[in-house]
């Protein structure tokens, strides 16, 4: 199986996107099995009577944005839930946010707490040691790669300033509760890893981006399995992040059961003329740790087995290391 990276925008300047999208944009290409899956995920308290009925009338996500109080009511709803969704309804005419606009520590902290992590900064995620792939040193990527970084650097002080320089916004990825362009994403016949570019010094909110992308990501993953593949009890998939400032590398594991990140280890390229200058050698091994560990994440996931039970032991497997 082959993998691709999206194909470049054009470029553009680094500035807040406008959303025009909304939920119920996203809600009204539900199809039932869609739509009774993101609405138990809402606290609704809907029971089992209550998703009996859906199915029964087979209301479809475009049919569910057109009920009224007195719709549900006929079909047999009771008041509680009925009102519920009527409200619930009324919420999604509201525009979601774009992955640009997570830049503060709430945003962080709530990310943080949706992916089950027990605490408020990226230290308290779970670790884990990221795949890694040896890479030769007369590979011609490696190579290709060597010679654009130093070219980069001799022409700027440090690669921060040439990253802000050639940035591209990538591929549209909408999700459930926000949406946006991911700078960077590399997909085969679904998603499997996406790269946030954080900002120097400011990791953190890196992450907060990278984990709203992954979420969508895994979204729209699972929408192209079948409803008894995505839909079953056992249903499982996890995809691969990366939150980089250039200099600054973090690995991250999305799964629904959790996240996982190498928040607690040093993955760094030293990317400035002196590093070129007085320790060229050392460069290059970084440079090729950190290919190494991309490589390795791109072969673990586009090799592993589709079936949820044989990603699972793939996860556990990965965590223990």
């Amino acid at each position: 199986m082959s993998s691709q990276a999206s194909s470049p925008a054009s470029p553009a300047s680094i500035t807040e996107e406008i959303s025009t999208r909304t939920m119920s944009d996203v809600v009204k290409d539900f199809n039932t099995e869609e739509l009774i899956d993101y609405l138990g995920r809402k606290n609704l308290k809907l029971d089992k009577d209550d998703i009996k009925i859906l199915r029964k009338e087979k209301i479809a996500g475009s049919d569910f944005l057109k009920l009224t109080k007195e719709d549900f009511r006929s079909i047999g709803f009771a008041l509680g839930p009925t009102t519920r969704l009527t409200e619930f309804i009324e919420g999604l005419s509201q525009k979601l946010r774009n992955y640009s606009s997570l830049k503060t520590l709430d945003d962080l902290k709530e990310m943080l707490r949706r992916n089950k992590v027990n605490g408020e900064d990226i230290t308290s995620i779970k670790q884990f040691t990221p795949v890694f792939e040896e890479v030769n040193d007369d590979d011609k990527a490696l190579i290709h790669c060597m010679e654009d970084i130093i070219l980069k650097l001799s022409n700027v002080e440090t690669m921060t300033d040439a990253n802000e320089a050639t940035r591209f916004l990538q591929k549209d990825i909408s999700g459930e509760d926000a949406t946006g362009r991911v700078d960077y994403a590399i997909k085969s016949l679904e998603d499997l890893l996406c790269i946030t570019e954080g900002k120097p010094r400011n990791i953190k909110i890196g992450y907060a981006q990278n984990l709203a992308q992954l979420e969508s990501a895994f979204q729209t993953n699972k929408k192209k399995r079948t409803a008894d593949q995505a839909f079953g009890n056992d249903y499982f998939d996890y995809i691969y992040g990366i939150v980089t400032t250039g200099t600054e590398w973090h690995f991250i594991i999305y799964t629904p059961d959790g996240i996982y990140s190498t928040s607690g280890s040093e993955y760094q390229i030293n990317l400035t003329k002196s590093a070129v200058k007085d320790n060229p050698e050392l460069l290059r091994s970084n440079v090729k740790r950190v290919i190494g560990i991309i490589v390795g994440l791109l072969k673990d996931r586009v090799s592993v087995d589709s079936s949820p039970a044989s990603k699972r032991a793939r996860i556990k497997k990965i965590i223990k290391k």
